[in-house]
């Protein structure tokens, strides 16, 4: 198995070895440990005996379970804090008995902030995934068709109102040194009159670069290249997309020119919608809703874990951060959500065990306070078996 987590615990760590020795008898010694490497993810193990000095433990597996010696392998269990000890196998002692080295002991700084409650089977799942087909990142090497194809769309629709428009991505071998401040700094450029020195020496508002105080290059050189283009006003804007963690990433730029025209303020926010307009088209062209039946395995109050099957969510989810669901608990309408995904885990089948965190309910009355009572359902049903 390959276990991928977005976000790494802060731990302390463990040096001295009263206290290792401590937390190992005390609280793990004959206890259940998960057991964290490349091949056995999920799988558990039971701690037998502890070395005096604290340094080698002797663990039991599964007959199921085969270890290596030298192979690097974690233990974790999870005690109100994420306990996490890093072994290295040193010894097979046979009968499916393993002597671990260990090289860290480590606790996490803060509780969990709920404790995980297995799901039975059946009786919740989630399903109409809504996740885009490709993460947009400020430095794309492979852009996405979709972010392409609209770009290509509204300059072809606009070529005809203008003297000269160009609407791109950013290349940063091709792109000048205005086009790459515009990238850096998410702000456009406004020459109302590309004749005029002041219109190079201010801006409109803040939205806007000082192309002096940005650019170095020489201002009357800058007049008399654009007048001998006969250039009368110039407009760029960027192309600003928010992403599922609401960062402002840079995707693109419109660069407009008249030669009868001068652009103002009030031509420039109208650009500036057709920005947003553009945008909204392409986060709907780069969503894809998958409306499979995939499990949850166990849920707290502030995530759950799923099951996902899907070959084209197996293939995205890795690449994203979050994405939207129904989860349906049984005999129970739908509630929507937003996760953040916390942990990946491909088993032998393909399939992705997929932690998640849940960061926003639908704005529909009720459904955060039910899905806290489903919540609390199954923690009552454990405690009673």
């Amino acid at each position: 198995m390959e276990t991928v987590e977005r976000n790494k615990r802060s731990l302390d760590v463990f040096s001295d070895t009263e206290k290792k020795l401590h937390v190992l008898t005390k609280f793990l010694l004959n206890q259940e440990l998960n057991l964290k490497d490349d091949i056995h993810s999920g799988e558990i193990c039971y701690l037998k005996k502890v070395s005096q000095d604290g340094n080698k433990i002797l663990v039991g597996v599964r007959p199921t379970i085969t270890l290596s010696v030298g192979q690097k392998i974690t233990l974790y269990k999870i005690l109100g804090r994420y306990l996490h000890l890093e072994c290295t196998v040193e010894q097979d002692k046979g009968e499916s008995q393993y002597i671990l080295q260990l090289n860290k002991i480590a606790i996490a700084k803060k509780d969990r902030e709920s404790s995980r409650i297995p799901v039975p089977p059946g009786s919740a799942w989630i399903t109409n995934v809504v996740s885009s087909k490709a993460k947009i990142e400020t430095d794309m090497f492979h852009v996405p068709t979709a972010v392409k194809v609209n770009f290509q769309d509204y300059e072809t629709k606009l070529k005809n109102t203008v003297d000269f428009i160009k609407i791109s991505t950013f290349n940063s071998r091709e792109d000048n040194e205005v086009i790459r401040l515009i990238k850096k700094t998410k702000k456009g450029l406004l020459l109302e009159d590309v004749n005029n020195r002041e219109c190079y020496e201010s801006s409109p508002n803040e939205d806007f670069i000082v192309f002096a105080d940005e650019i170095d290059e020489d201002i009357n050189k800058e007049i008399n290249n654009r007048r001998n283009l006969k250039i009368k006003s110039e407009l760029i804007l960027p192309v600003l997309y928010l992403n599922d963690e609401d960062e402002s990433i840079p995707i693109g730029y419109i660069h407009m020119q008249s030669k009868t025209e001068n652009f103002d303020l009030l031509k420039a926010m109208e650009m500036k919608t057709l920005c947003f307009e553009m945008v909204d088209r392409i986060r709907h062209s780069n969503m894809i809703k998958s409306d499979g039946k995939f499990p949850v395995i166990d849920i707290s109050e502030g995530g759950l874990k799923v099951i996902v099957d899907h070959p084209d969510l197996i293939q995205s989810l890795p690449k994203l951060s979050g994405f939207q669901f129904d989860i349906f608990f049984k005999m129970q309408s739908p509630l929507t959500a937003f996760g953040q995904i916390k942990t990946i885990t491909k088993n032998e089948e393909g399939h992705l065990t997929v932690g998640l965190a849940i960061a926003g309910h639908s704005s529909r009355a009720g459904e955060k306070k039910r899905f806290l009572e489903n919540v609390e359902f199954f923690r009552k049903q454990i405690q009673k078996t």
